[in-house]
């Protein structure tokens, strides 16, 4: 199978989280990846297009070695596919139109999912191909997520539900993946799946529920996948508008999958209730044990 890393990244990015983003998913691989799609989501800044330039002109040189050396093994050999694809919005349409035209640009039979500012795991893709090789039913893939800020290596490891089955029960009270830890099967979006663009942010969480709808299959690996960079004031950026987008989300996946009448709504609800506390409340809670032992309650 091939892979194909889809990325976004947009002006407020820093270049050195975006270089080092990039190092992850490249040099630092066991498995590298057949394609990498970076969709510049509206103009960016100088130090951006400098980081993506300098990535361009090494795989440029790598292409060109790969078809000297097809050649002189076989002139009827076709030249290797492009392993960079930058694909640049002339405006910032927001995360969830990115992610769709990156789409459209992939090669791969698997699409890895990554985020500018995070870290993968140098295994990552090689773990995800192999469980993907020896699961054929299984659709879409993720793993555990190691949170770190520029003073910690590890603030938090987040585990996710590992079985389509557990996914399912998990899905109605949280998140039951890391988005940019996923690796994908493309056949789904060939068939038809997407991004909603209706929401430009949970727009992870609104595609999980059209999955599992339509029949795709979800897990997860126990192994940590992907290196997830907290910024300070994360608890601050959580805005009433993307409380609100999730809240519809969860309340209209939840409908489709159980009906009106199920306590499940008890979730979205306490949700949407929680996210509109004060920040310091909120991180207060988000760090303790509460929490979780809510999400892991069956």
């Amino acid at each position: 199978m091939t892979i194909s890393v889809l990325m976004s990244v947009y002006r407020s990015e820093q270049a050195a989280c975006l270089q080092r983003a990039l190092q992850s998913v490249w040099g630092d691989q066991t498995r590298k990846p057949d394609q990498i799609v970076l969709v510049e989501d509206g103009p960016v800044p100088a130090e951006l297009e400098e980081v993506v330039q300098r990535l361009q002109a090494a795989f440029k040189v790598r292409e060109q070695q790969s078809c000297v050396q097809s050649s002189l093994q076989s002139k009827s050999e076709e030249p290797s596919a492009k392993l960079l694809t930058v694909v640049k919005l002339p405006v910032n349409g927001g995360l969830t139109k990115a992610l769709n035209v990156g789409l459209k640009h992939v090669t791969g039979d698997l699409v890895a999912r990554m985020d500018s500012d995070d870290i993968a795991a140098p295994n990552r893709f090689e773990l995800q191909e192999r469980f993907l090789e020896e699961h054929p039913e299984i659709d879409i893939v993720g793993g555990s997520m190691q949170e770190f800020d520029d003073q910690h290596e590890c603030l938090n490891i987040r585990h996710y539900p590992q079985t389509h089955e557990e996914v399912c029960r998990y899905i109605v009270k949280a998140c039951p993946l890391a988005h940019p830890s996923v690796m994908m099967r493309k056949r789904m979006f060939d068939d038809g799946l997407q991004y909603d663009e209706r929401f430009r942010m949970s727009q992870d969480i609104k595609l999980w529920y059209d999955a599992v709808l339509a029949g795709y299959k979800i897990a997860n690996l126990p192994e940590v996948c992907l290196y997830f960079r907290q910024q300070g004031d994360v608890f601050k950026r959580r805005s009433r508008v993307k409380a609100w987008n999730e809240f519809k989300i969860y309340m209209n996946g939840i409908y489709r999958m159980h009906g009106l009448f199920t306590t499940a709504y008890r979730y979205p609800i306490a949700r949407y209730i929680f996210r509109n506390l004060p920040p310091f409340l909120v991180k207060k809670i988000y760090g303790s044990g509460m929490r979780k032992r809510v999400l892991e309650k069956t």
